[in-house]
């Protein structure tokens, strides 16, 4: 890895309250987000010492997943298979807010999203070179699409294994275990932990 990658951007995925807070987790669907709230002050350090050494952070926030706000292949999906019913119908217009612990500045850029890859919002590929860093929550949802539509137009990807995440059951820290230690680092770009990128 011999890229600058303290002067890379960050990419943030979906760090928004909808996606961790106590009050949008869904014990009957075994979704618990504590492992992710656990996460959310190392990613903030993280996020103010790479902002501090004059590099680009690029907070990606999901638009209210309600249906009207979803394109059709999702809203097809949904209403096809019960299983896969992700709509929020709680707490909506807070839903995609930033907990307090995340503290972002105006020199930072804020884009919306509509599906799961941060790459369906053109706006991001325009704050892009050639390479950049990628943080986020959840490991194996949004922050996943988002590596493979990045690598398939042609970005290269450094995923910072410990400011990654995903919900706390078992079979979605299964899945997070095996994106860090095959598939992202064998098909989609470096994984390395935080300690390596502020050196």
């Amino acid at each position: 890895m011999d890229e600058k990658l303290h002067k890379l951007p960050l990419v943030v995925i979906d760090v928004v309250k909808g996606c961790c807070n106590p009050e949008y987790e869904h014990p009957q669907w075994d979704l618990h987000y504590s492992k992710v709230r656990e996460m959310l002050p190392r990613l903030n350090n993280f996020a103010k010492r790479h902002r501090d050494n004059g590099a680009q952070i690029i907070w990606i926030k999901p638009t209210p997943w309600t249906e009207e706000n979803l394109p059709p292949n999702i809203n097809k999906l949904y209403h096809e298979n019960p299983d896969a019913t992700f709509y929020t119908t709680e707490n909506i217009q807070e839903y995609n807010q930033f907990p307090d612990v995340i503290k972002t500045e105006s020199t930072d850029t804020i884009l919306e999203k509509n599906n799961y890859s941060a790459f369906t919002n053109p706006k991001l590929a325009k704050q892009l070179n050639k390479s950049y860093l990628i943080a986020g929550i959840y490991a194996d949802g949004c922050v996943n699409a988002t590596i493979i539509h990045g690598w398939n137009k042609g970005y290269f990807t450094y995923i910072i294994s410990d400011l990654v995440e995903s919900m706390d059951a078992p079979i979605k820290q299964n899945q997070k275990t095996q994106l860090l230690t095959h598939w992202w680092p064998h098909m989609y770009g470096h994984v390395a932990p935080s300690t390596t990128i502020h050196t």
